[in-house]
């Protein structure tokens, strides 16, 4: 019987990835998104987290989103927001604040 000493090490193997035979993920435009099926609270605040961007040019803290919609619970727009994610109209980096923002909206793109 062998002991784990005796046996050889484990070889790294390196992954290769060729970029151009995978197909790049297309976003959703602003028209696609409100299309989407969203209930009113949904909607209100994909548009606050919208016009944020167009205006400052940054995500909207959840303070700042309860404030513009006049209601105070951060837990439930938190929850909205987490919605708006799995319906796959905005991205947020978890563990960041201000991270929020459309999917439309391309770093790249920013001026």
């Amino acid at each position: 019987m062998k002991k784990v000493e005796d046996l050889p090490p484990v070889q790294k193997r390196q992954l290769l990835i060729n970029r151009e035979m995978v197909a790049r993920r297309r976003e959703m435009t602003f028209e696609e998104c409100v299309g989407r099926d969203m209930t009113p609270a949904q909607k209100e605040v994909f548009l606050v987290i919208d016009e944020w961007w167009k205006r400052w040019g940054f995500g909207p803290s959840i303070r700042d989103i309860c404030e513009i919609r006049k209601k105070g619970g951060m837990g439930n727009t938190y929850d909205i927001i987490n919605r708006l994610v799995k319906l796959g109209v905005v991205k947020k980096v978890k563990g960041r604040v201000r991270s929020v923002r459309p999917v439309y909206i391309n770093f790249r793109e920013l001026e």
